[in-house]
């Protein structure tokens, strides 16, 4: 009689898992995987170069930070479609520290790269590899040295050059021209109360602060 009580158990068990598993479908998929924020997006000389990259280039253009490279490179379309996607892979977990780019319509203009004075063998290697990546695709790349504070200039006739390479032309959006935009406008809605038959006494004109 034991075996069959051994049986009787054992389709028990198997009874009990088919049932386990038919519930947890009937709740849904388990979620087994957790994400927490990691601290710190940038750190103190990550965030200074940042502020310094943005007030070298000024408000004509817009800084990208920690930018993947895939975004912004592709394999060469002349290259056969194994060798293409090859070329892609490769960029895989590779990316830009910083990436200038145009205010008017958003387009890559420069990238930069920026480490502390002595990077690793690895690093060394990837920032090669993106060197070349550029310079294939007509890229410009600036490499900057993280530090506690930064000589503007130096680093603003570095970036400007890099850009100016890169033959993209970009839309101005200075002060100074949205000033005058606005003159203009305020001109034209004075010429044009002046026109009608109320005129400028009995017409307010409305002006801009």
């Amino acid at each position: 009689m034991e075996p069959f009580y051994i049986m009787v158990f054992a389709a028990g068990l198997v009874a009990a898992s088919i049932l386990f598993r038919f519930v947890s479908l009937l709740g849904g998929p388990r979620r087994v995987l957790a994400y927490q924020r990691r601290d710190g997006f940038l750190n103190l000389q990550e965030w200074l170069c940042l502020a310094a990259i943005e007030e070298a280039v000024g408000r004509d253009f817009r800084v990208f930070v920690r930018v993947a490279a895939g975004h912004v490179l592709c394999g060469d379309a002349a290259l056969r479609r194994r060798t293409r996607r090859a070329a892609e892979r490769a960029l895989a977990g590779r990316s830009f520290d910083f990436l200038v780019c145009s205010t008017a319509d958003g387009h890559p203009l420069c990238g930069v790269l920026a480490d502390a004075p002595e990077p690793r063998r690895r690093r060394r290697r990837e920032k090669a590899f993106l060197a070349e990546a550029c310079a294939d695709a007509g890229l410009p790349l600036v490499q900057l040295e993280l530090k506690d504070g930064y000589e503007l200039s130096a680093i603003r006739r570095d970036l400007l050059a890099a850009i100016a390479s890169a033959d993209v032309r970009v839309t101005p959006t200075s002060e100074s021209d949205a000033i005058a935009d606005d003159e203009e406008s305020l001109l034209a809605e004075l010429a044009a109360a002046m026109q009608e038959p109320d005129g400028v006494n009995g017409r307010r004109v409305a002006g801009r602060r």
